[in-house]
């Protein structure tokens, strides 16, 4: 990504319910927006993958050739300023009407962030200064606990791994806690009761799919 892209959408997730109704189209997993700009001089297109991975393309009308200039940083002048304010004028827009704010590291935890609040219409509360990363999800009426994501040095799961992650845990009923222990991406419960709480790696091993059933089990039980 350029540097303009970079900035307009830091700490930004798409929400592809949003990208859609904006005018994205799902094409070969990648979701694809096209532009004219500049009293159609060029035409922009915008493809963001599965993974949240943005590519901005300006395509002159004429030549038919990529115009690269807007995104050079030292070139100057008063055409390349021109296409260059066009250019963020867009990606501005789509950053206001298609991303919402990111509160965590990795791109999983920030969808499942988001998948939350589209389901909940929750969002995470981070009630401790010295943990600023602990975001904990709590049922609005009875003030339980139903998840709760944490960054941690993966050898705090794994003595044989190392590296920063971000991990979910959820409550579960106890015989469904010990069979996902079995799974790739499940861990006995870190700093939660092993017996009926869970952790689960937030690294894409996991779909989101099947995190948010989970998690719905969770909701479940703080209604309890």
């Amino acid at each position: 990504m350029n540097s303009i892209v970079n900035r307009i959408f830091k700490n930004k997730v798409f929400n592809k319910q949003k990208m859609l109704k904006f005018g994205f189209k799902c094409i070969n997993k990648n979701y694809v927006y096209v532009r004219p700009i500049m009293d159609k001089q060029f035409e922009l297109i915008i493809t963001v993958s599965k993974s949240g991975n943005i590519e901005t393309k300006l395509v002159d009308f004429v030549s038919n050739e990529l115009y690269t200039l807007h995104i050079m940083d030292e070139v100057v002048g008063t055409f390349v300023g021109e296409v260059r304010k066009a250019y963020e004028e867009i990606l501005q827009l789509i950053s206001r009407e298609c991303c919402e704010v990111t509160f965590f590291i990795f791109p999983q935890a920030n969808r499942i962030a988001s998948l939350i609040k589209d389901k909940y219409n929750d969002t995470p509360e981070f009630l401790w200064d010295k943990l600023p990363g602990y975001g904990v999800f709590r049922n609005p009426k009875s003030k339980k606990w139903y998840a709760i994501i944490v960054p941690l040095d993966k050898s705090k799961l794994d003595k044989n791994s190392k590296g920063k992650v971000e991990i979910l845990n959820i409550k579960l009923a106890p015989n469904e806690v010990i069979q996902l222990q079995e799974k790739n991406g499940f861990y006995p419960a870190y700093h939660m009761n092993k017996k009926s709480w869970i952790t689960i790696l937030l690294d894409d091993i996991i779909s989101d799919k099947n995190i948010m059933m989970l998690i719905e089990k969770s909701y479940n039980f703080s209604n309890k």
